[in-house]
């Protein structure tokens, strides 16, 4: 029996990412680190800011479930990835500017963005609107503010852990089954660290190699794990591309 590839991301991204690689042949399975919960906020106006910064679906989803006037829709969007520009399209954007490598990949588009507007190195005197988690793992506001571009940041949805592991995974761990996790967080992989810790299963990671999205993340898996695969950039193609490669490897 070909074993499992577990992916730990929130529902909705973590089905998404099963699917896709059980259409290439590979036996995944989603065992969410977090929970997402939309916050209940007001959205400022619109007109006091010249683009959108969305570093995630479920900013997305977090600003189309409130107050969302046409206002926005016809602002830039930055998004980090295509699940994101896909769900900015959906929701009404249409002037989408897609980034790589996560938010620290939005910084150079954007800065090329106001030299082309302005016609020179300084920024433009709106801010951009930055729907953000309540934890963040990159902080756009301050990198951005290198470049003297103001970015006003407003949590509109919040990533909870998942206490414990839920039947299926144990099942799965008891029996050695699961070939590789694939993590996108730092804050998703301590979880499940930490998840696995609670049981006393520690020893089983040493059958269990990661693939993660950087080396941040990596170095929050803590040790002890088969192997660890760090992708180039972390982007998800990347990560589900080495999962891809593993399984043919081992099957």
């Amino acid at each position: 029996m070909a074993k499992i590839t577990l992916i730990i991301r929130p529902k909705l991204d973590a089905d998404r990412d099963v699917n896709l690689l059980r259409r290439y042949g590979v036996s995944a399975f989603a065992s969410p680190s977090m929970t997402c919960i939309f916050k209940d906020v007001k959205l400022p106006d619109p007109a006091d800011f010249c683009g959108v910064i969305l570093t995630s679906r479920n900013a997305v989803d977090a600003v189309a479930k409130l107050d969302f006037v046409n206002s926005w829709k016809k602002m830039p969007a930055f998004v980090v990835g295509a699940a994101s520009a896909a769900a900015a399209f959906n929701v009404g954007f249409s002037n989408i500017v897609v980034g790589t490598g996560g938010g620290r990949g939005l910084l150079k588009p954007i800065h090329q963005y106001i030299t082309e507007i302005t016609g020179k190195q300084d920024s433009l005197c709106l801010p951009f609107f930055w729907p953000s988690a309540t934890e963040i793992s990159f902080d756009i506001v301050t990198s951005l503010a290198d470049y003297e571009i103001s970015v006003k940041r407003l949590p509109v949805y919040q990533m909870t852990a998942n206490k414990g592991l839920d039947v299926a995974t144990k099942a799965l761990l008891d029996n050695g089954s699961i070939a590789s996790v694939v993590a996108m967080s730092p804050r998703s992989i301590r979880i499940f660290r930490e998840n696995i810790d609670a049981i006393g299963n520690g020893l089983s990671l040493a059958g269990i190699s990661l693939i993660a999205g950087s080396a941040a993340i990596a170095d929050a898996a803590g040790d002890g794990w088969q192997n660890v695969y760090v992708a180039r950039q972390p982007r998800r193609s990347r990560l589900l591309a080495i999962a891809v490669l593993l399984n043919q490897r081992c099957n």
